[in-house]
């Protein structure tokens, strides 16, 4: 018959669509066809619609009896939608008819029945585990798998605890067990996916969910395990579309709802993040990773009272959720409240001694309160609990180039990948340990991709003093050409909108200094003023970024990259120093920063000439053999000045003699990252 034949081949080449059509026309003319009824049976099973081919594969066995493959497809089909017992009937039928081999004996082995517990057993074993009885679940649990090995319920709670205990290997082997006995258990397939996302198997993983999500499409859960491990994966667009996916199938999924809001947020869509982590809330208010989420948004959102809220309310709902108070120490940190965010790494590690981003952001509080070598060995227990995390490679390598171990530092910027500006700190290393030809080639290759930050132009300037070979520069080949100064006490209240502000924050109690070695005779705040202290700074913010703006515009037709590629968008990081007599700030650069400023708050007499004056320059003098000139600016300041300058340029103050405090407020004009995976 040229129909069938037509809908056989659409169907061996995969156009589904146009088979059904086909199958279903000949039945129309033809309701008992057997080879119709068979194959389209066979279509429905293979998109989960067991319970649509039973009746297509009972006509088409009562059709034709003879064909025993007829019998083998009716009876799969039975088992898979659990009418175990007419299953069993069939199978008899057909072994009396002569129906054998290695499938019969298979499906057979399906349909007889197991050994299995008592229901006070199964409901004890349920209670232990959702109670948090772990210990009397995880013992009841194995009696049961002992003495009933083939029952799945009692393998896929062990593999749940033993997850839910960090015992990973332990779960995989539960969980891979579970799926063994029952292999079209959708759920077991989702738990496996689990255990192996967490053992850092993705790929595996992967395949374990978009298992579960053939055999139940519906299962919103497995949708969400797909979307996190993709998402894990870099593959964030199809990560989005299994989160969505997941709330169309089950609206009220707060999990979903905050695992999109994460990944959102990854993508820089913030204001989307937060919505999603607040309607998560909504719909689950004890939902603690929710609340922490939400905190991680709003911190980037620069609300950190907001996200530190956040943060409390997740730990107060879930006091052991060590991801929460990690989080919670990262905010305190930009909040500056530098011993309470250690306080709060150090909770995280107690509850979870392996999660190596608190033993990492530890290391950056200690080095901020000046601990230097506690900050060394918090890096290199993170390194030491998972070598390729390349957040605590790059932290550790930072550290090492302030101490100038130079060496150290170069070997683990090499396998910082992750960051961007490693390669720019990896040029700083080449040019102090003098491998000239290391750093060339680096700087070209740098520049060929059109990369740039105030690193690489501070180095290239530097270099051409010290090795004597000018290259072109990205960044600002003459920096000290792009120095700006106006009095700011000429153009507002500097009284009520400068003086009043800084010096009602360094009078409060509340605020923190941090480790500052380039300070003599002074202190430095902690934290970000910018958004630590928005209601006391803001109007200072708004003079700032127009200044920021007017400098931008004055330069507008240089050719220079630091106009031409001026960022995009860029946050503000600034805070106050205070030095008191003899107090100096020595040599150095903003290397986060584009563009760097300070505003003088309070600026003493001077009994000399040049005191407390700025100096920006290209080298630091202690580095230039008597026979190499270095070029430098002395800028003149007064209370009320604002100095504008590339971050490229190095600078320092000149010591000063007074009874009265020079108070300067700092900042850096900072560009935001765009988002890299």
């Amino acid at each position: 018959m040229q129909a069938l034949q037509l809908a056989v081949e659409a169907h061996k080449v995969g156009k589904l669509q146009d088979a059904e059509a086909l199958y279903r026309a000949i039945l129309q003319a033809q309701p008992k066809h057997p080879d119709a009824n068979h194959n389209l049976g066979v279509l429905a099973v293979s998109l989960n619609k067991s319970e649509l081919a039973v009746p297509l594969f009972k006509t088409a066995l009562e059709a034709n009896p003879n064909q025993g493959q007829f019998w083998l497809s009716y009876v799969d089909a039975l088992i898979k939608t659990n009418q175990l017992e007419i299953a069993r009937s069939v199978l008899e039928q057909g072994k009396k008819l002569g129906l054998a081999g290695e499938i019969v004996d298979a499906l057979e082995a399906q349909l007889t029945p197991i050994p299995s517990p008592s229901k006070e057993e199964l409901n004890g074993l349920l209670e232990h585990y959702q109670n948090g009885r772990y210990d009397l679940a995880e013992s009841l649990a194995k009696t049961i798998t002992q003495k009933y090995p083939d029952h799945q319920f009692s393998w896929k709670v062990l593999g749940a605890l033993f997850q839910q205990t960090g015992r990973l290997q332990e779960s995989l082997i539960a969980n891979q067990r579970a799926v063994a006995i029952l292999p079209n258990d959708a759920e077991a397939h989702s738990n496996l996916g689990n255990t192996l996302k967490e053992l850092g198997r993705l790929e595996e993983a992967e395949v374990s969910h978009s298992k579960a999500i053939a055999i139940k499409p519906d299962l919103a859960e497995a949708h969400i395990n797909l979307g996190s491990t993709l998402h894990e994966l870099g593959s964030l667009e199809e990560a989005e579309a299994s989160y969505r996916k997941a709330i169309a199938l089950k609206p009220d999924l707060a999990e979903a709802y905050s695992n999109l809001g994460k990944m959102l947020q990854k993508l820089g869509r913030l204001e989307e993040a937060e919505a999603c982590h607040s309607k998560a809330i909504a719909i689950k208010p004890d939902l603690a990773e929710a609340h922490s989420n939400l905190g991680t948004t709003l911190q980037e959102l620069g609300r950190l009272e907001e996200a530190d809220a956040s943060h409390s309310k997740a730990i107060a709902i879930k006091p052991d959720l060590a991801e929460a108070h990690n989080n919670l120490g990262t905010t305190l940190q930009e909040l500056g409240r530098l011993e309470e965010a250690e306080a709060s790494y150090r909770k995280a590690i107690e509850i979870k001694p392996d999660l190596t981003e608190a033993h990492s952001n530890l290391g950056n509080t200690l080095k901020e309160l000046g601990r230097l070598e506690e900050a060394n060995e918090s890096y290199r227990k993170a390194i030491s609990l998972k070598p390729d995390h390349e957040v605590a490679q790059y932290n550790l390598a930072i550290w090492y180039g302030e101490q100038g171990k130079y060496k150290q530092a170069a070997e683990l910027f090499l396998r910082s990948k992750k960051f961007k500006n490693s390669q720019s700190y990896l040029l700083k290393c080449w040019y102090f340990l003098n491998e000239q030809a290391l750093f060339y080639e680096l700087l070209e290759s740098l520049t060929s991709q059109g990369i740039t930050d105030a690193i690489i132009g501070s180095f290239g300037c530097r270099a051409e003093i010290k090795f004597g070979i000018g290259k072109a520069n990205p960044f600002c080949s003459s920096p000290l050409n792009y120095v700006f100064k106006t009095d700011l006490s000429k153009k507002h209240d500097f009284e009520e909108k400068f003086v009043r502000p800084t010096l009602s924050i360094l009078n409060d109690t509340k605020v923190q200094n941090r480790f500052q070695n380039l300070l003599t005779n002074g202190l430095q705040t902690s934290g970000n003023l910018f958004v630590r202290e928005k209601i006391l700074i803001d109007e200072i913010k708004k003079i700032v970024e127009l200044e920021i703006e007017n400098y931008r515009l004055y330069f507008k037709d240089s050719k220079e990259g630091l106009i031409k590629n001026w960022p995009d968008a860029y946050s503000l990081h600034g805070w106050l120093i205070r030095m008191k007599n003899g107090g100096a700030l020595r040599p150095h650069m903003h290397e986060k920063g584009w563009i760097s400023g300070s505003i003088y708050i309070n600026v003493p007499p001077k009994l000399n000439t040049n005191d407390g004056n700025l100096v920006v320059c290209i080298e630091d003098d202690a580095l230039l053999s008597e026979s190499q000139d270095n070029k430098k600016n002395i800028i003149d300041v007064t209370t009320g000045s604002l100095c504008l300058f590339p971050a490229s340029l190095l600078h320092y103050t000149i010591p000063f003699e007074s009874d009265e405090e020079r108070i300067v407020l700092a900042f850096d004009v900072v560009p935001k990252k765009k988002k890299v995976f």
